[in-house]
C-alpha cells in the first residue's frame, strides 16, 4: 500500500514538473514570437552607436508582431495592433528585402510621404537637414560609394500611392521593383531593360559588360547581359559602359516591370514605408542601395543592451573582453535636431 503511495506521489510530482516546464516553455515562445527578439550586432554598419558584439533585446509589440509567426514569405500581413509606427531615429530590427533573408538593424531616418536628398554628408529631410546621431560617424566624407555621394530628392511612398514604374528614372524604377516584391513575396516580379540606339530599338546590340556575378568581361547581345541586381548602382555603371563605349550616339534605357509575366503600368502601394540609413554612414548597405522597407518587414524597436564582447580581445581574457560599461545601456531614437535648409541664391 505505502509502495503504491509512494508511486502514485512520484507520478504526481513528475506530471506536475512537466506542467511547470511545458507552461513555461509556451510563456517563452509567447514571449520570442510576440513580444522581445534577442539580436546580436554582426558588422560595423551602426558605429559607434551601436558596436560589433553588442548584444540587445528588441520589443516586438511596439511595433505589432504578426498574427501568424513567420508568415511575411507568405504574402500574409496580418499583425497584433501596435503601440505606435516606426518614427524617424528609430532603431528598427527588419527584415532584409533583398536576396539576403536575415535580419538588419538600422536607423530610420525618413517615413512616409517625407522626401529624403543626401549631399555628401548632409542628410535633407523635407527641407531639413539632420544632424548625425552622437555616435554616429562619416569615414569617407560621405563617399560611400560612386553614385551615391549626391541623392537626388527621393519621396518616400506611403500607403495609397500610385507609382507609374515606366516613367521612373533607373534608381527609383528599382526601389520600386523591390517595393511590389515585399508587398507580393509570391509573385514573381521581373525587370527588363532596353536599349535605344539614335531612337530605334536597339536590345540585339553587341556589348561587352563586366559580370559581377562571373567576375569577368562578357561579350554579348545586350538583352542577354545579367542586369537583374539588388542594387541599382551596378546596373548604372553597366549604363556607363555602354554609353562611353557607344560614343555620340544617342542612347536611351527604358525599363519595364512585370508581375507574374504581365506589365506593371500603374501600381497602387498598399503599405507605407520607410528610408533606413546605419550611422555608420559610409559604411552601410541600406536604403540608399536596396530602397524602401515596407512596414511588414519590420520586427522590433531596439531597446536595450544586455551583453558586449569585444572582438578584439581573445577569449582567454574573458573579463577583459567583457565591454561591462556598454550593458544596460537603453538605445535611444535620435530625432536628428532638425534645422532648416538655407535656401539656394537665385
Amino acid at each position: 500500500m505505502a509502495e503504491n503511495q509512494q508511486r502514485r506521489s512520484e507520478q504526481a510530482g513528475i506530471l506536475h514538473f512537466l506542467r511547470e516546464m511545458g507552461s513555461a516553455l509556451v510563456m517563452a515562445l509567447i514571449a520570442i514570437v510576440y513580444v522581445i527578439q534577442a539580436f546580436k550586432i554582426p558588422t560595423g554598419s551602426m558605429e559607434n552607436s551601436l558596436l560589433v558584439g553588442d548584444f540587445l533585446l528588441g520589443l516586438k509589440f511596439v511595433y505589432g508582431a504578426p498574427i501568424i509567426p513567420w508568415s511575411i514569405d507568405l504574402g500574409i500581413t496580418k499583425r497584433l495592433p501596435a503601440l505606435t509606427d516606426p518614427k524617424p531615429g528609430d532603431v528598427v530590427i527588419f527584415k532584409y528585402p533583398g536576396r539576403d533573408r536575415k535580419d538588419y538593424i538600422k536607423r530610420c531616418v525618413a517615413g512616409p510621404g517625407q522626401t529624403i536628398e543626401i549631399n555628401g554628408m548632409h542628410v535633407i529631410v523635407d527641407g531639413k537637414e539632420l544632424v548625425l546621431p552622437p555616435h554616429g560617424k562619416y569615414d569617407s566624407d560621405g563617399n560611400l560609394k560612386p553614385g551615391i555621394t549626391d541623392f537626388k530628392p527621393l519621396h518616400i511612398p506611403k500607403k495609397g500611392d500610385i507609382i507609374k514604374p515606366g516613367a521612373l528614372p533607373l534608381r527609383e524604377f528599382l526601389f520600386c521593383k523591390h517595393l511590389i516584391h515585399q508587398e507580393h513575396p509570391r509573385a514573381k516580379i521581373t525587370a527588363e531593360h532596353q536599349l535605344y540606339i539614335n531612337g530605334e530599338f536597339a536590345n540585339s546590340q553587341m556589348v561587352n559588360l563586366y559580370s559581377f556575378y562571373q567576375r569577368r568581361v562578357i561579350s554579348a547581345r545586350f538583352d542577354q547581359q545579367p542586369l537583374d541586381y539588388d542594387d541599382w548602382t551596378l546596373i548604372e555603371h553597366q549604363f556607363d559602359q555602354i554609353r562611353q563605349a557607344l560614343g555620340d550616339a544617342d542612347v536611351e534605357f527604358r525599363n519595364v516591370l512585370y508581375m507574374n509575366g504581365k506589365p506593371v503600368t500603374e501600381y497602387k502601394v498598399m503599405f507605407d514605408n520607410y528610408f533606413m540609413m546605419g550611422d555608420n554612414r559610409d559604411n552601410s548597405q541600406d536604403s540608399r542601395f536596396w530602397g524602401y522597407l515596407d512596414r511588414n518587414f519590420v520586427k522590433a524597436k531596439a531597446f536595450i543592451l544586455y551583453f558586449s564582447l569585444d572582438k578584439e580581445v581573445p577569449f582567454w581574457q574573458l573579463p577583459f573582453k567583457i565591454r561591462w560599461n556598454r550593458i544596460g545601456k537603453l538605445i535611444r531614437s535620435w530625432d536628428g535636431a532638425a534645422k532648416p535648409v538655407p535656401a539656394a541664391a537665385g
